[in-house]
């Protein structure tokens, strides 16, 4: 079942959504396991032609230093780039659909923010609302930090498209067929491998939020190593970009964020 939920704010821009709804994805394959992707947050646009941007060696950096400062607080080691994985998001990115790509990896999307540095940051900052005494699990305003810090977590790979500000040239280039929002201003698209936001696990490992309890952690303890960079392909799930849903062993269930508009599939 797929169910979106639309919302507006009468503050920002009017082409502007800055709301985080949900989509739920139903695949009962596995009882066990629930793999929650998380897809995005808005800020309204606003520096035209950052370096972190603009350049693809400053871009990488930016994430990697942003991201893995995050992770080092919370005990976990450092993400590595993966170029499977930048290619998959700058082919997504591309399309400047602001909406899931039901791919086989973790996914964070943000648009309108003046740098990568700010983008991943606002994805990081959502740890002020996590309760790490009684692991909050996967919610809207945590599940962006929950995927960045998350300790199985081991390959990152990120692009960033200047989808400019929906004027008819860009409208029709890019145009998503009706219904889907499109992202304004730098999209950022980030992969994640192996996923994070895993829900389900035995009694005995702590229930519907076990893998919570062991992957998003309150402070660091680990002591390394921290690798800079991969070339090996990211920690393989199969499935289809598209699918509208991804596989591991036992299977998952995808859920994530969209915006604009009211829909359920069944």
């Amino acid at each position: 079942m797929l169910t979106l939920f639309s919302c507006k704010h009468p503050t920002l821009t009017q082409w502007l959504t800055p709301c985080l709804q949900l989509l739920y994805l139903t695949n009962p394959i596995c009882a066990q396991q629930t793999v929650q992707t998380t897809v995005m947050v808005t800020l309204t646009p606003t520096s035209p032609q950052p370096p972190s941007y603009t350049s693809p060696e400053i871009f990488k950096d930016t994430v990697l230093s942003v991201s893995n400062s995050y992770r080092e607080e919370h005990n976990a080691s450092n993400l590595v780039w993966n170029e499977t994985l930048t290619r998959y998001a700058k082919d997504w990115a591309e399309s400047c659909k602001w909406k899931h790509s039901h791919g086989p990896y973790g996914e964070n999307l943000a648009f309108g923010y003046p740098d990568a540095s700010t983008a991943v940051s606002a994805w990081g900052d959502e740890r002020r609302m996590y309760d790490f005494k009684e692991p909050t699990g996967f919610t809207e305003a945590t599940g962006h930090f929950t995927q960045l810090v998350w300790r199985a977590t081991t390959d990152v790979g990120c692009a960033a498209i200047d989808c400019g500000y929906g004027n008819v040239t860009d409208n029709e280039k890019r145009a998503d067929t009706g219904s889907n929002t499109r992202a304004q201003g730098w999209y950022v698209v980030c992969e994640y491998s192996p996923a994070g936001n895993v829900m389900g696990s035995s009694r005995s490992f702590g229930g519907e939020k076990g893998y919570f309890k062991v992957n998003v952690q309150s402070a660091s303890t680990y002591s390394g190593p921290y690798p800079t960079d991969s070339g090996r392909p990211p920690a393989s799930t199969t499935g289809e970009s598209g699918a509208g849903r991804s596989f591991v062993p036992c299977g998952l269930v995808v859920w994530g964020w969209i915006g604009v508009m009211c829909l359920e599939m069944s």
